[in-house]
C-alpha cells in the first residue's frame, strides 16, 4: 500500500468520524435534555407535595395558602424548582368535590404546581416549551 493510499484512508476516516460525532452528540444532548425534564418533573411533584403538606397544617385565615408558613414553603420551592409558578389551591371533600365555603378540618386541600421546561436541543426546542404540572392533596388538620 502506497503512502498516498494511506493518506486517503485517513481522510476518509476523518470524514466518517465527523458525521458520526454529530449523531452521537445530538443523541447525548437529547439524553441530557430528557434527564433534565425528568428532574424538573420530579421537582414540581415534590413541590406540590411539600406545599400541600404545609398548607394542610397551616391553611391560613381567609384563603388557603395565605399563612406565613405556606408562603415560606412556596418560596423555598421556588428556589429549588426553576420557573415555579404560583400554586393553585382548592378545598375539597373526601369525594373530590370542590367546596366553595371555607375549609374546615377534615376537608382536603389540593395543590397544583406548574413549571415550564425548555429543552436545549434545537430539534426538541422547536416543539416549544413543555408545561409540567403536578397535583397533591392532604387532609386539613
Amino acid at each position: 500500500m502506497s503512502r498516498r493510499d494511506r493518506e486517503g484512508q485517513r481522510g476518509q476516516a476523518l470524514i466518517e468520524f465527523a458525521f458520526a460525532i454529530i449523531v452521537f452528540m445530538m443523541a447525548f444532548i437529547g439524553l441530557l435534555d430528557l434527564a433534565h425534564g425528568v428532574f424538573m418533573y420530579n421537582g414540581v411533584s415534590q413541590a406540590a407535595r411539600e406545599i400541600a403538606r404545609e398548607t394542610s397544617v397551616h391553611p391560613g385565615d381567609g384563603s388557603l395558602g395565605a399563612s406565613a408558613e405556606s408562603i415560606a414553603v412556596v418560596n423555598v420551592q421556588r428556589g429549588l424548582v426553576p420557573r415555579l409558578q404560583t400554586p393553585v389551591y382548592q378545598c375539597m371533600d373526601i369525594a373530590g368535590t370542590a367546596i366553595v365555603a371555607s375549609c374546615q378540618p377534615g376537608n382536603w386541600v389540593r395543590v397544583t404546581a406548574t413549571t415550564v421546561f425548555q429543552p436545549a436541543l434545537p430539534l426538541l426546542a422547536m416543539l416549544g416549551p413543555f408545561t409540567l404540572t403536578s397535583s397533591s392533596s392532604a387532609e386539613i388538620q
